[in-house]
């Protein structure tokens, strides 16, 4: 990718930390522009990124939102008191209410979680993505077994009486309202994952609905999902998804989470954390409160 906004963007969106304080859009790009030498004089730089900033501006914007509407994590924000101010996600700002700076305090810990994913084993992986199913509301997620898993890593049954009329003293339809949680987890220390992956996800619980199992197992005797059943896929990773691979997921309905969503969803719940701070310890204890007996 040439040197400009795109470039700049993207390099951006690498880097910053969740932490870092505000710097104009200009400042960020002559930044960027002498760090990858695009140009070797700071007054160079500078006639670039008053070029640039508009543009660049515009690209951070865009991806912030579309980012927001299915959640997924954006290291950078815009400080409240200027939309030409670009800071990290987590930087605290002296008029954060006491919940929005809690908040930030415990996304705060991203890169923690994030070097903790990658550190995983692929078998510790499918046991954090139980953790997960758990932090969601399921009571009592499943794990398969690591070999033979007809492409099924994990699953469960969210019950939505707990959420919808939950202090009704005469619950009545919300005790029939339960949808199905089932995924498989890919664990990568490094690189993307395919469509492919995604679709093997989805032939891997239509295989499931009709019992259609290669294998004699009891693993799944408690998988019985009837013909009308709701079913969320959700596909977890500690790597990355392609443009494809994202737009994907938005076309079928597949619930997708790559590395940074996870880190981003495991630090705002405070996860393995002792005393406000993350611990690796209990962070790890964690996850063994899944593994199967």
């Amino acid at each position: 990718m040439q040197p400009g906004p795109s470039r700049a963007k993207a390099l951006l969106v690498e880097r910053i930390l969740v932490t870092a304080e505000p710097k104009s859009a200009e400042q960020w790009l002559i930044e960027i522009a002498l760090s990858e030498g695009w140009h070797l004089s700071e007054d160079d730089a500078r006639e670039s990124a008053e070029r640039w900033a508009k543009q660049f501006l515009s690209l951070l914007r865009n991806e912030l939102n579309s980012y927001g509407e299915v959640g997924r994590f954006a290291p950078y924000s815009f400080n409240s008191s200027s939309e030409y101010l670009i800071q990290g996600c987590a930087f605290i700002e002296p008029l954060d209410s006491p919940d929005v700076r809690t908040a930030k305090l415990r996304r705060a810990a991203f890169e923690e979680y994030s070097r903790a994913l990658r550190s995983l084993t692929p078998l510790q992986f499918e046991h954090l993505c139980a953790g997960v199913l758990h932090a969601m509301g399921v009571e009592a997620p499943s794990l398969t077994t690591y070999s033979a898993d007809e492409g099924i890593d994990f699953f469960g049954r969210l019950k939505l009486n707990r959420v919808l009329f939950a202090d009704d003293i005469y619950p009545g339809i919300q005790n029939q309202l339960t949808t199905w949680m089932i995924g498989q987890a890919k664990h990568y220390r490094s690189g993307s994952v395919s469509t492919f992956e995604i679709r093997d996800l989805v032939g891997a619980v239509a295989l499931a609905k009709g019992k259609a199992f290669g294998h004699v197992t009891d693993q799944f005797s408690g998988l019985t999902v009837r013909v009308c059943d709701p079913i969320f896929y959700l596909f977890f990773t500690t790597g990355e998804m392609t443009s494809n691979t994202w737009r994907l997921l938005n076309n079928s309905g597949v619930v997708g989470m790559d590395g940074s969503m996870l880190s981003a969803f495991l630090a705002d719940r405070a996860i393995g954390t002792s005393d406000g701070r993350f611990d690796p310890m209990a962070f790890t204890a964690w996850i063994r409160s899944f593994v199967r007996p």
